[in-house]
Order: structure tokens, then C-alpha cells, then sequence
């Protein structure tokens, strides 16, 4: 393959496209009640607008990537940052509900196409020897831009206005699309077309699942509701008709060959682990940090910069290491920090810096294996499909992400109610406590004379789901050693 190199401005681009998208997985967590107040909704209403980015973000990831896979990479960037800047534009504006949650289906689509379409220029653009550094600070931006997420995002809501959430990619956006303008990205020459029924059935899986994720966190409609149940049925459904449909397409939306290839396969599991692991250690952090220490909300808050610490810091070096006969050994020593961090978290959860301590060794966890997962992702797949194995790596992490945060909340929800009242009719409204400002603050309001019993439960229950994502984090080890050299 013949390389045409990396300019600067190319490269700032794609980093500030990556950021943008990274960071609106995110960010609207913490406005939801600032939302919902200005729009005059309920809080959980708003929650819609969270969720859907990701369901669309999950749906356009593989659609953009095989676009760009057709259509040329530097084309379908430049349509996902258009995509992405307009939508924030409009959410920005939204004077309704309706509005936002379609500004949010844009960013969405736009998002899903900034960080594979990125990585698979970085994979045109160098050859192997340079790709391993450069991948390793694109997906150092992108975990970081989730990580800083929920902090940028309270501090707009708290000091500004919500909507500032979405003015600032704006700018953004407008400043990542001018740095493009007489930088030329050769187009791809791929061949095909898109595979619109693979990506309506890859639409009707990956949505139904971020949904059905989400309407466990309800822990008031219970698993087995019509609503939860519904859903289930629509993914299983989804993804059963999507294999059949694709293993008789001559061009699929995605290749699922590459999900059994044995240099591929076990890549895109490592990715689900992390994912997980990362996202269901570090989601109730700062809520633990409240309780256990009596942290302050906004000092509870900073402690996730001890994750982009570690993570700035790692990725540098994975990206200063990753070769074709390193990047292995620096996915096993990412998944065997990853699991020691949240055994440190278990272990000292009693010392502030036993959890300081485990969040640094996730991040440097993240930042030693998304780069080097990418890498030989890259290096692994054919010249005219790097698109589509970008996108399944990015895929299956963020469900990875997602799954993590849902099952957490269900499991923290759940042992709540079970500590506090396992024999009383009376349920703990779980769903509010998450949705009022302050979290933790909230209980006297929400749930009075039981909030030193449910402290007591929050901290078991954030405990007990810590222990799952070590199992995941273990299992992602176990697979790392299996990854094809």
C-alpha cells in the first residue's frame, strides 16, 4: 500500500473530531436535571436525549465506516464533522424535548463516523512503524474526551447554562473542518455498495441493545416488564436476522468473518472487556468518593482526572512502543494493570488513596491497549476494509462502555433496595436519587430517616459491582495471551 503521510493539520483535525465525539458520550450526563428544568420535563424524560446519542452513535459507526471504505475516507470525515457541528448547533437551540433528541440523532450519526473513519486515515496515511504512535494518541484523546465528559459538562451546567454543552463543539467543529481545507486525502478506491438492509438490521441490534441497557436502569419497571422484555426480544431478533442476512451478502455492512478470524476475533473481546471494565469501575467513582469520604460534589468529581492521568501518560507510551512485535505484550500489561486497579479499588476501598491509586491504574490500563488494539486491528485487516474493522473495534467497546454503566446502576439500584428494605413494600425511589442535583445530597429529600442506611448500601453496592468488572478485567487478560502475534 502506498502511504501518502501525515500532515499536522491533518492530524489536529482528526484529533479534534475524535475529542468532540469521545466527549458527548458523556457529557450530558450531569445537566440531565438542568435539562429537564429549562425544557420543562422530567429528568428522566431527558434521559432519552442522553441515550439515544449513543444508540446512534453505536448504529452509524459501522455504516460510516464501510462508506468510507466506498466512498473515499476524506469525504465521509468531512460529512460526519458537518453532521456532528450542525447537530450540536441545534441541540444548543432546542427550545423542546422533540428538538433536542433530533439534534441529538445527528450528532449522533456524525459521531459514530469521526473516531474509525480517523483511525482508518491514520492506517492510509503512515506505515507501520509510525502508525503505533499516532494511533496511540488519537484513542488517548478519545478515552480522555470520555473521561472529562461529565466534568466539562457540570461545570456548564453549573456555571454557565446546559447549552453550552453543545456550543462549545461548535467552534470546535467549524475550527477541525477549516484545518482541512487544501489538505488532500487521496480517495479510497474501494468497491461495492452499501448493504442498507445490513445496516437497517444493524440499526434494529445495536439500538435495541443501548435501549434495553437503559430501561434496566429503571429498577421500578422491573427485568421482566412488558417495556424491558419488548426490547430484549427486538435486539435478539435484530441480530439473529443480521447474521442470516449477512452471511449471504457478497458485500456486508460488516464482515462478520472477521468476528471469527483468529487474529481479529479475540482483538474485538479484549475491546468488549475493557470497555466494560473501564466504565463499570469508574462510573460510580465520584459518587463513592461522596459517601465513603464525604467528598464534596465537585471535589468528587475532579478524582476522574486521576484516570486521564494514568491515560495521558500510558498512551504516550504505547504509542512510542507499539510495533508489530510489541503491541501484544502492551495489551497484556494494560488488561494486568486494568484488573489490578479494581482489585486496589476492592481491596483499600477504606483509603482515598487506594481509589486514587486504582483509577490511575485503569486509565494507564486504557491507554497501554486501545492504541495497540487499533494498531493491529489495522495491521490485521485487508487494505479495503480497514474502515469496517476500525468501527467493529469502536463497536464493541462501546457496548462494552455501555453494558458496564447500565449493569452497575441495576446492581447498585438493586442492592439498595434489598438492604434497606428487603422485606417492606415500600421501594427507594433509586431513579430519582440519580436525577436530583447533588446525587448523594439528595437522599434526606428523597428517602428521610433512611439515608445513613442507604449510604451503607450505596457503598456495598458499588463494591459488589466493582467485583464484576475485575471479572471482566481478568477475562480480558486471559484472551490477551491468546491474541495472534
Amino acid at each position: 500500500m502506498k502511504h501518502f503521510g501525515l500532515s499536522p493539520r491533518l492530524f489536529a483535525s482528526l484529533l479534534i473530531g475524535v475529542f468532540m465525539g469521545a466527549l458527548d458520550l458523556t457529557i450530558v450526563a450531569p445537566a440531565i436535571p438542568h435539562i429537564g428544568r429549562s425544557l420543562n420535563v422530567s429528568p428522566s424524560a431527558v434521559v432519552l436525549a442522553f441515550s439515544i446519542y449513543a444508540a446512534f452513535y453505536a448504529v452509524a459507526v459501522p455504516v460510516m465506516s464501510k462508506l468510507a471504505d466506498i466512498r473515499g475516507y476524506g469525504l465521509i470525515y468531512r460529512i460526519s464533522l458537518l453532521l456532528f457541528a450542525g447537530g450540536s448547533a441545534l441541540a444548543a437551540m432546542s427550545p423542546t424535548l422533540p428538538v433536542l433528541v433530533t439534534a441529538r440523532i445527528l450528532q449522533g450519526i456524525g459521531g459514530g463516523g469521526l473516531f474509525p473513519v480517523a483511525q482508518a486515515i491514520v492506517g492510509t496515511a503512515l506505515d507501520d512503524r509510525q502508525q503505533g504512535r499516532m494511533l496511540g494518541i488519537l484513542v488517548g484523546v478519545f478515552a480522555m474526551g470520555g473521561v472529562l465528559g461529565p466534568n466539562l459538562g457540570g461545570f456548564f451546567a453549573q456555571t454557565l447554562t446546559w447549552r453550552w454543552i453543545f456550543w462549545i463543539n461548535v467552534p470546535l467543529g467549524v475550527l477541525s473542518i477549516l484545518m482541512l481545507r487544501g489538505v488532500s486525502i487521496p480517495a479510497h478506491e474501494g468497491r461495492g455498495r452499501v448493504d442498507w438492509l445490513g445496516a437497517f438490521l444493524v440499526a434494529v441490534s445495536l439500538g435495541g441493545l443501548v435501549l434495553w441497557l437503559e430501561s434496566l436502569r429503571h429498577v421500578d419497571r422491573g427485568i421482566l416488564s412488558v417495556h424491558s422484555v419488548g426490547l430484549f426480544l427486538l435486539t435478539v431478533g435484530g441480530m439473529l436476522a443480521f447474521v442470516y442476512v449477512e452471511r449471504r451478502r457478497r458485500d456486508p455492512i460488516i464482515d462478520i468473518s472477521f468476528m471469527r478470524s483468529r487474529s481479529i476475533g479475540p482483538l474485538l473481546l479484549v475491546s468488549l472487556t475493557i470497555g466494560y471494565a473501564l466504565l463499570a469501575g469508574v462510573v460510580f467513582a465520584p459518587l463513592y468518593a461522596q459517601v465513603a469520604f464525604g467528598a464534596s460534589t465537585f471535589a468528587s468529581g475532579a478524582i476522574l482526572n486521576a484516570v486521564a492521568f494514568g491515560m495521558g501518560a500510558s498512551s504516550y507510551l504505547a504509542g512510542h512502543f507499539s510495533t508489530e512485535r510489541t503491541s501484544r505484550r502492551l495489551i497484556q500489561s494494560g488488561m494486568i494493570l486494568t484488573a489490578a486497579g479494581l482489585l486496589a479499588m476492592i481491596v483499600l476501598r477504606d483509603q482515598i488513596w487506594g481509589l486514587l491509586g486504582g483509577l490511575v491504574f485503569l486509565g494507564m490500563g486504557l491507554g497501554l491497549t486501545q492504541g495497540p488494539l487499533s494498531h493491529m486491528g489495522l495491521r490485521f485487516a485487508p487494505a479495503d476494509k480497514q474502515g469496517q474493522v476500525s468501527g467493529l473495534i469502536a463497536i464493541t467497546r462501546s457496548v462494552g462502555g455501555a453494558a458496564g454503566i447500565t449493569l452497575a446502576g441495576v446492581w447498585l439500584s438493586r442492592k439498595v433496595q434489598s438492604l434497606v428494605s428487603p422485606d417492606s413494600p415500600v421501594e427507594i425511589p433509586m431513579t430519582d436519587i440519580w436525577d436530583n442535583d447533588g446525587g448523594i445530597e439528595a437522599l434526606e429529600r428523597v428517602a428521610p430517616g433512611l439515608a445513613d442506611m442507604v449510604h451503607r448500601a450505596l457503598v456495598e453496592g458499588m463494591v459488589e459491582g466493582w467485583y464484576w468488572a475485575l471479572g471482566a478485567a481478568v477475562l480480558g487478560v486471559i484472551v490477551s495471551f491468546f491474541l495472534d502475534e
